[in-house]
């Protein structure tokens, strides 16, 4: 999409809305002179870099096939916004459903069992994508899964990948910022630290904090055994503990997971008054099409 005109006149289209905050910066909805809808990722300029891997993430996986948020534009814009602030930005399609912690919230912070297998399936999809071409996420929670409409029979949504800022790339650096800032309960024991190794194994730890997240659960550790509080059956038990394994080594990995019955049970589809639609859409004040 590299040669339509509005990149040219980028800093001349409407902000209709807040979408949420990602990390440094913050997301916004904004729209095309032909009306197209899309996110607006915004951060400081000194943050720069992190847009520019994202926007390189992004550009790497950008296919309908792959369960990963598709940029609108190839590159990264810079702007002097007033009192001199400057700020890069990315444009990527907008997810009309939210994120899957929008999802929970509305369910009433406890998804059924069945719907949980049918999300985290395609988060399954997507890391298997990521994993077998050497990027690792770094940040996978539910606030970083987006929720689509799907255009696949006999489905409901697309559930895709989200906020790569802090992702590692192939024979890439560990990411220098602190892994999930003010949420260590997602990080996994061997990344704490400076000097923490980051695997694709630390975003299948995070995985299974996100299952217990939406299934309303609670990890304790006792007698060199791991528990799981909460209305869980054998199988989700089972499948956590293949994901919340204290030596790296030892977690399946997402293409392993992806079999697990947890998650090729009868698929439990969300019914349609389950998803839910950011504020500033919600209204029906905000007009146009989706990319």
């Amino acid at each position: 999409m590299s040669s339509i005109s509005w990149i040219l006149e980028e800093t001349t289209l409407p902000k209709l809305g807040f979408l949420g905050q990602g990390n440094h910066g913050y997301i916004s909805l904004v729209r095309t002179p032909d009306g197209l809808l899309m996110a607006k990722k915004t951060s400081y300029r000194k943050y720069s870099e992190n847009l520019e891997k994202e926007s390189r993430i992004l550009n790497h996986f950008n296919s309908i096939h792959f369960n990963i948020v598709r940029p609108t534009s190839p590159i990264v814009y810079d702007e002097t916004m007033p009192l001199n602030v400057k700020v890069s930005s990315v444009y990527m399609e907008l997810a009309p459903h939210g994120s899957l912690l929008d999802m929970i919230a509305k369910a009433g912070e406890i998804l059924p069992e069945k719907v949980a297998g049918y999300c985290i399936l395609q988060v399954l999809e997507g890391l298997r994508d990521l994993h077998r071409d050497g990027y690792v996420h770094c940040d996978l929670k539910a606030e970083n899964i987006l929720i689509f409409p799907s255009y696949t029979h006999g489905e409901l949504c697309d559930l895709k990948l989200a906020d790569f800022s802090l992702a590692k790339e192939p024979n890439g650096p560990n990411p220098v910022e602190p892994l999930f800032e003010g949420e260590p309960e997602y990080l996994a024991p061997e990344a704490v630290g400076p000097r923490g190794m980051i695997s694709s194994a630390v975003d299948i730890w995070s995985l299974g904090v996100m299952v217990m997240q939406m299934l309303g659960a609670i990890i304790t550790e006792g007698d060199r055994r791991t528990y799981f509080t909460g209305r869980l059956s054998p199988m989700v038990k089972d499948f956590l503990r293949r994901c919340i394994v204290h030596n790296p080594v030892a977690r399946a990995t997402a293409e392993e997971l992806m079999s697990h019955p947890f998650v090729r049970q009868s698929i439990g589809v969300p019914p349609l008054e389950m998803l839910p639609v950011p504020s500033c859409l919600s209204n029906g004040g905000v007009q146009g099409r989706f990319f």
